[in-house]
């Protein structure tokens, strides 16, 4: 009786909890960096963030590789989806404020960029780590994982799709959820909300921070499916309107592709490795812009969070 009891108690705390939450849900947009899919605008934000320049002219973080050039080529539907992903310079000077990007990490496919390893003495020291072998190691060295997709080309890039959702409580916190699925497998991502602080004034002011604080990163499945929940101090889907605080525009799902952090942003750009050289926006979750574009993909059955496993789907 007393456990019967217990279910009831626990049941109603979760229906009086969902009653106090409203959802909001949000399919994801393949990228080629922000804002940006095959060189057009994704979204726009002009009526809710006038003076965010890194919304209305984005940059492309990723391009495709062209042997012998110094510079990738822009991906566009008419490119050739065999070709393989490359880094990229478009920046702007919000993500390389010095113009210091060193040119030998132009126009690589992401297989040739490297990490930080044992002994280094600067982030620009970079070791290429090796396939995984086909036969044991009798020294070991840094590889990457059996499952990693070590060069990828543009049609590898555009498979990914996903969802985010947030749950906006009564006390002004979110619960935010996010699954991603079909992107690369073993491979690093971090989210970042991207939004003003008082917005449509005078003062308004472009933020980007690690969303739901730090750590905001996670390792995808063998499948390259990720599912990753954030308790959030904000209600993540407020509104964009004067007397405002602060509101979000997007969340970036962003792809490391050299496999490390740089703490509370998302590159290394005091050493010279801003984004498109070590890594780009991959899922781009529009919170309060205006699409311009359908999402490239569409995220499938089941239309629930998470991922396959020996448990059925989270939701």
């Amino acid at each position: 009786m007393k456990f019967g009891k217990l279910i009831c108690v626990s049941i109603a705390a979760i229906t009086a909890q969902m009653a106090t939450a409203e959802t909001t849900r949000i399919v994801g947009h393949v990228a080629h960096g922000v804002n940006t899919y095959n060189g057009n605008v994704i979204a726009d934000f002009s009526e809710v963030a006038p003076t965010s320049a890194i919304l209305a002219d984005p940059s492309i973080e990723v391009g495709y590789f062209i042997d012998g050039a110094s510079a990738s080529g822009v991906i566009t539907e008419h490119t050739n989806r065999s070709e393989l992903i490359a880094t990229t310079t478009d920046f702007i000077d919000f993500f390389n404020p010095n113009n210091v990007v060193n040119p030998d990490l132009v126009n690589k496919p992401l297989g040739d960029i490297g990490s930080s390893a044992f002994a280094f003495e600067t982030v620009l020291d970079r070791a290429v780590p090796a396939s995984f072998p086909d036969t044991a190691m009798e020294r070991p060295v840094a590889y990457r994982v059996n499952d990693a997709n070590e060069f990828p080309t543009v049609a590898d890039w555009e498979t990914v799709n996903g969802i985010l959702t947030v749950d906006s409580h009564e006390d002004g916190t979110s619960t935010v959820r996010i699954t991603m699925r079909n992107g690369f497998p073993e491979a690093v991502y971090s989210f970042w909300d991207l939004g003003q602080y008082d917005p449509l004034t005078e003062n308004e002011q472009t933020y980007v921070v690690p969303l739901g604080g730090i750590p905001n990163a996670t390792v995808s499945d063998e499948n390259g499916c990720l599912f990753k929940e954030f308790d959030v101090a904000y209600d993540l889907a407020r509104a964009c309107e004067v007397g405002a605080t602060s509101c979000t525009n997007i969340i970036a799902g962003f792809y490391h592709w050299d496999g490390q952090l740089y703490g509370a942003a998302p590159t290394g750009n005091f050493a010279g490795l801003p984004t498109g050289i070590v890594g780009s926006i991959h899922m781009f979750f529009n919170v309060t812009g205006k699409n311009l574009q359908e999402p490239a993909t569409a995220f499938g059955k089941p239309r629930v969070h998470g991922c396959y496993g020996p448990r059925p789907f989270l939701d």
